[in-house]
């Protein structure tokens, strides 16, 4: 619970003087405060996130937003970002259910209202061109009667919350009584987000997890020409919220002040000044963002996460690392990092000799506190699987018009990809290796966003390799999945393949000349897509292919032998 241990109504005039800090007397235009309706299962927020953040970045000090989680698209979902304030707020506005949907001062904007001139909640489906858009730069021009403004402590010890709150009424109230009102919200909370642009590791920002003033605000009584109003409140930040963790450096503070329940008149935005913290200079490595577990190659690039937990900002570091004890490298990071923020850092390739787990080392420049400045990370190195070709099996859900996949090698060049399946149904395609010791990886895809199991259906994938065996397999993933994995020595790449097959020139015009010491074995070829394109047999001596009816690009053969051994090569044709 909050506590108000400091509630003055003050009138006092120019002529006698006032103490002001923190807010303008001048008249000013209104801040605007995008009360944004939202939900981790809505399909099209994503686009609602950047029309609102495009606003803020296009109007800084001007436009804030408070992010509501509500409703059937919010209500049920891990994790719950849900409150007992915002069901309130979403009714009074007659919102009618439609997401994404906001206000914008709580005021009715009748010329974009999609309610008949009643509703307060406009919706918006375009990032261009856009009613929403147009509201808020209307309300930006309307002049304030009352300015805001407000500042914050934050004890890292106690986790006691400050606020301060100064408000000035350059111009009388047509109400009596107003309404100051004070939101807490947190940014950065990583989790799952449908919709196109969403996945499983979202940035959740401006999230509403507390009214410290209650649902509607405390009231200010005095509210004419001159009225300075000057409030103070404490709150102590739980450690979670809806088993959430509260992370305080991510907090913020919005405080904005209405007439009534409605028609917010003006407000401001501030992030808590940090107390408690027992250095100036103190960088600290956190973690290895991406553990590399699974790494196919012999280079990498690690990502590290360093947090400043001192009163100064950071805005430069030397940081020193090595794999499996070979040379360090040096990278000299720099750019600004405030008191208790993280930053991810993505530290140069670096070469090394792997092994079944590998370690990382990682030391950061000497501060005030070297006891987090160095730390010991493992990761395992990528199993490697000896076959010429996997297999890749599909069931698909109820929506199947969402899925789509590629494979691609180490390059990123795209070996063969697919869509256009339809609902619950079965597909196989199997996806030739062109070439042993490499890294391929798979992606397969949901444009929803809810992935292929479980929400709408059952529907799963796997690839395995050519004796049977499942590599990997999966369903349950929001809008993309990537599995990377290693083919070694394939089994049909053995001397004989080696020294009695050679396929010149390559690349060509479409004509390929195969000669071998080979009988009785047989061809395939497909295109990138996976389709039969050609078939035939290969025996002693010289053979030839002609794909010359055949649009221009990579292809890809099989080349089985009598005795059952098969290999992949890859065809180029320009």
């Amino acid at each position: 619970m909050f506590k108000n241990y400091i509630l003055i109504f003050t009138l006092i005039s120019f002529i006698t003087g006032f103490s002001q800090t923190i807010v303008s007397t001048d008249s000013q235009n209104k801040k605007v405060i995008i009360e944004e309706f939202t939900g981790v299962a809505c399909q099209y927020c994503p686009i609602g996130h950047t029309i609102v953040q495009n606003l803020i970045d296009d109007n800084p000090g001007n436009v804030f937003a408070i992010k509501i989680h509500e409703g059937g698209y919010a209500e049920g979902y891990t994790p719950d970002f849900t409150t007992q304030w915002g069901t309130a707020i979403v009714s009074q506005s007659n919102n009618g259910g439609s997401y994404p949907s906001g206000t914008i001062n709580r005021q009715v904007i009748s010329s974009a209202s999609s309610n008949g001139g009643t509703s307060i909640a406009l919706g918006w489906n375009n990032i261009n061109n856009n009613p929403f858009i147009t509201a808020v730069e209307q309300v930006l021009l309307q002049s304030a009667y009352v300015n805001v403004g407000v500042e914050a402590n934050l004890n890292v010890l106690t986790r006691e919350l400050s606020v301060h709150v100064e408000a000035y009424y350059t111009g009388n109230s047509p109400q009596s009584t107003n309404l100051l009102n004070i939101a807490l919200l947190q940014n950065n909370t990583i989790g799952p987000q449908s919709g196109e642009g969403g996945g499983s590791e979202y940035n959740h920002t401006h999230r509403l997890v507390h009214m410290l003033t209650g649902q509607w605000g405390e009231t200010i009584n005095e509210t004419s020409t001159g009225s300075f109003i000057n409030r103070n409140y404490t709150y102590i930040i739980p450690e979670s919220y809806n088993n959430v963790d509260a992370v305080l450096a991510d907090l913020e503070v919005v405080a904005f002040i209405s007439e009534t329940q409605q028609n917010i008149i003006s407000g401001s935005q501030a992030t808590p000044f940090f107390d408690g913290l027992e250095y100036s200079n103190d960088a600290s490595l956190l973690s290895i963002e991406d553990n590399l577990n699974g790494n196919c190659g012999e280079i990498a690039s690690p990502v590290i996460v360093i947090q400043n937990l001192g009163t100064d900002p950071i805005n430069s570091l030397s940081i020193d690392y090595s794999i499996n004890s070979a040379s360090s490298e040096t990278h000299s990071w720099s750019g600004s990092l405030e008191s208790l923020q993280s930053t991810s850092i993505e530290l140069p390739s670096i070469s090394y000799s792997p092994s079944d787990t590998n370690t990382i080392n990682i030391i950061l420049s000497d501060d005030e506190n070297n006891d987090n400045n160095s730390d010991v990370f493992y990761f395992d190195q990528s199993s490697s699987y000896e076959t010429s070709f996997v297999t890749f099996d599909l069931v698909t859900d109820n929506y199947a018009s969402e899925t789509t996949w590629e494979f691609t090698d180490s390059s990123g060049n795209i070996l063969a990809q697919g869509g256009g399946y339809t609902n619950n149904n079965t597909y196989t395609s199997e996806l030739e290796i062109p070439s042993a010791d490499e890294c391929y990886t798979f992606t397969i895809n949901d444009s929803y966003g809810d992935g292929i199991c479980c929400q709408y259906g059952t529907g799963s994938y796997s690839i395995s390799d050519e004796s049977g065996n499942v590599i990997f397999s999966g369903g349950d993933f929001s809008s993309t999945e990537s599995t990377i994995f290693r083919v070694g020595e394939t089994l049909g790449m053995n001397s004989i393949f080696k020294n009695d097959l050679n396929i010149f020139p390559n690349p060509s015009n479409g004509v390929f000349n195969i000669k071998t010491s080979l009988n009785n074995s047989t061809y395939k070829i497909y295109n990138l897509i996976g389709q039969h394109v050609k078939s035939g047999l290969i025996n002693n001596g010289s053979n030839s292919i002609d794909l010359r009816n055949s649009i221009d690009g990579v292809y890809f053969m099989t080349i089985q032998t009598e005795n059952g051994e098969k290999t992949g090569y890859k065809l180029i044709k320009n």
